[in-house]
């Protein structure tokens, strides 16, 4: 009994040895040696070189597998996968030969085949969840430059809802049981490091002068009928390259490109003779709300509700003095950074495909309708009752033109704070604009950015429902979703009453833009709705992709460029430019063009594609491309001196 007990232990400590080695220095640089097959302890030895020699046999099917587990997750559905991989068969091979590509190199630098397929497994594991993840949390697609946000790791976490695919975890398993039998067949590289590196050093050299420059990568792509524009719009990047080659282009598009033909002679053209034009009005107290996820989810189809949640909005929008609409954003069930970035400075993010936040780019002044308010002797404040951090706020917005950004403990320190679900409620983030409007002492422009109805939508206690929500068609997930987000949607409408209200108790003149920055995330309750059954139409891109506004005055201040008085459509970068004209604000020229270009092309962004391209439409994605490329990266000819 002792021998076998000292055979087993023996066993185990090889056992240990071949999954984890001696350390990081005998991986790499041990001797080359024949390496023994555990299982040869156990079984005969016929039966343990059968084993083993499978066990090589499999070694390049391993990293398929890993690929076939991406894009599973990527696509959330077995019969999606094999459509992409039939009818995108030559991005499928990329995607093979980047994967096979990686193990191998894998391989020659770890030697072990347990070490090399424990490091893809546990990639493909981790990158795997984290696209499925923000997939379900804001319809975007995990990017390489998402690894600027790691530091926001623990906050983003507390955002995230939804259950896994069911494959999720046999996927997982699969990869863990495969790699265990790869150390139990000893199926290592039997080559000392002299004869692994410099293959390994060549292949790197060959694949940094395949890629050296963009018009090499991009003629390589070209050969898997992929390319740099696919990047533009990341929705069909992930759907016709599939996870692994989405995220290789992204990585190849590794910085943005000066536009073609940049040049001041260019920047000068687009701007075309549009001056800037003086003040001609009052100074009116400009009050800007983006209301985290405010949508009228009333427009789900067969949703009934005990009361109405938006009673308040029903009202103000039929005053005389309020206009309303949808404005076309560029975020769906999250990504608030972009819309939001939009409004304050007139520019796009259609091109800002590399960052995972604009605010990253902006690391000097910047143009923007806010610096614009402060030139005018205005003081300028942002509020937004979260860590001052997230998204690189507290860097960006002094470059921006902000005076003073009050963030989470800020806000909490001149009002008293309330909270809902955890997070700062909607009657806190309106006592604090109050507070800050009546200590100005001048001209204000408020930036408000609310917090409490954000998601995950979890199930609420009884008594804190309010208003009860049925709806025959959705799960119980779907409506646990809409129910909570309901209670929340209430409050940012007592909110904006509120806020008209005290408007109107004020004898400064006053302008009020609340708007929503997304579609909240409802879980599958806009599928089952019918409302977006998922078959990617015009008409249902234009849903996911817009949200209500509300502009507001205290003096009946007339639009000149809004055509009516509700159910106007327009997109975010216009919106301060339409305030400016309503209360007489001094325009720049490139306020005035934007004003231009509203005229002929009101809505549009990249991400309401198929939209109809017309002549107005690529003029206008041309000026966003350059100017927005100048303010922000370039030499800022835009910039009135």
């Amino acid at each position: 009994m002792a021998n076998e007990g000292q055979r087993f232990k023996k066993l185990l400590s090889d056992l240990r040895r071949a999954l984890f080695g001696e350390g990081w220095r005998g991986a790499l640089f041990a001797p080359a040696h024949a390496q023994s097959c555990l299982l040869s302890r156990v079984l005969p030895r016929w039966a343990a070189a059968v084993l083993r020699a499978a066990g090589w046999v499999s070694l390049p099917f391993y990293p398929v597998f890993c690929l076939f587990f991406l894009d599973y997750m990527n696509f959330r559905k077995l019969d999606k996968m094999t459509v992409f991989w039939a009818e995108h068969p030559l991005s499928a091979k990329f995607e093979c030969i980047v994967v096979l590509a990686l193990f191998l190199g894998l391989l020659l630098l770890l030697r072990r085949g347990t070490l090399a397929a424990g490091a893809m497994g546990a990639v493909s594991v981790i990158f795997g969840y984290i696209n499925y993840m923000k997939i379900t949390l804001n319809g975007d697609y995990f990017q390489p430059r998402d690894f600027s946000m790691a530091s926001n790791l623990g906050e983003l976490t507390q955002f995230i809802s939804g259950d896994l695919p069911r494959w999720f975890y046999l996927g997982a398993a699969v990869m863990v049981l495969w790699t265990a039998y790869f150390a139990l067949c000893g199926t290592n590289l039997p080559l000392r490091w002299t004869l692994r590196f410099p293959p390994l050093i060549a292949g790197v050299l060959a694949v940094c002068s395949l890629f050296s420059t963009q018009d090499k990568a991009n003629a390589y792509l070209a050969k898997y009928n992929m390319t740099f524009f696919d990047a533009a719009l990341q929705t069909s990047n992930y759907n016709a390259n599939g996870f692994v080659g989405a995220f290789t282009v992204n990585i190849l598009m590794n910085r943005m490109e000066p536009p073609e033909g940049y040049s001041q002679a260019l920047v000068e053209e687009l701007m075309g003779e549009h001056e800037a034009v003086p003040q001609t009005g009052e100074d009116y107290d400009v009050i800007v709300v983006l209301s985290e996820s405010f949508f009228d989810v009333r427009t789900l189809p067969g949703v009934e509700f005990s009361e109405n949640p938006l009673k308040n909005y029903d009202e103000i929008i039929a005053m005389d003095g309020a206009y309303s609409g949808l404005v076309y954003t560029t975020a769906s069930s999250g990504g608030t950074v972009r819309p939001e970035f939009e409004i304050l400075t007139g520019l796009s993010t259609d091109y800002l495909h590399d960052v995972a936040s604009p605010y990253e780019l902006v690391d000097a002044p910047v143009e923007s309708y806010v610096s614009n308010y402060k030139r005018a002797g205005y003081r300028t404040v942002a509020l937004h009752p979260y860590i001052g951090s997230f998204y690189r706020r507290d860097k960006a917005y002094p470059y921006l033109g902000f005076d003073e950004f009050l963030d989470q403990d800020g806000v909490c320190q001149i009002v008293t704070p309330e909270y809902k679900r955890g997070l700062v409620s909607d009657r806190t983030t309106f006592e604090a604009i109050k507070y800050e409007l009546e200590h100005a002492g001048g001209p204000i422009f408020i930036e408000a950015i609310t917090m409490q109805n954000h998601q995950p939508f979890s199930k609420l206690p009884e008594d804190q429902i309010s208003i009860s929500v049925t709806a025959p068609a959705l799960d119980e997930t779907s409506l646990t979703s809409v129910t909570t987000y309901t209670q929340g949607a209430a409050d940012a409408d007592r909110m904006l009453r509120d806020l008209v209200d005290y408007i109107d108790s004020r004898e400064r003149p006053t302008v009020l833009l609340f708007y929503g920055d997304h579609i909240p995330n409802l879980s599958q309750a806009y599928v089952k709705s019918g409302v977006m059954p998922g078959n990617g139409t015009p008409e249902e891109r234009m849903y996911m992709y817009s949200t209500p506004f509300v502009l507001y005055t205290n003096t009946g201040a007339a639009s000149d460029m809004l055509p009516e008085k509700t159910g106007n459509e327009i997109s975010t970068y216009y919106l301060l430019e339409v305030i400016a004209r309503m209360t007489g604000f001094a325009e720049t020229p490139y306020m005035r063009l934007l004003a231009d270009f509203y005229s002929r092309v009101p809505v549009y962004n990249v991400r309401l594609w198929p939209i109809e391209v017309t002549e107005d439409v690529t003029a206008l994605r041309r000026m966003h491309e350059v100017i927005t490329y100048d303010r922000l990266l370039g030499e800022r000819w835009s910039v009135e001196n």
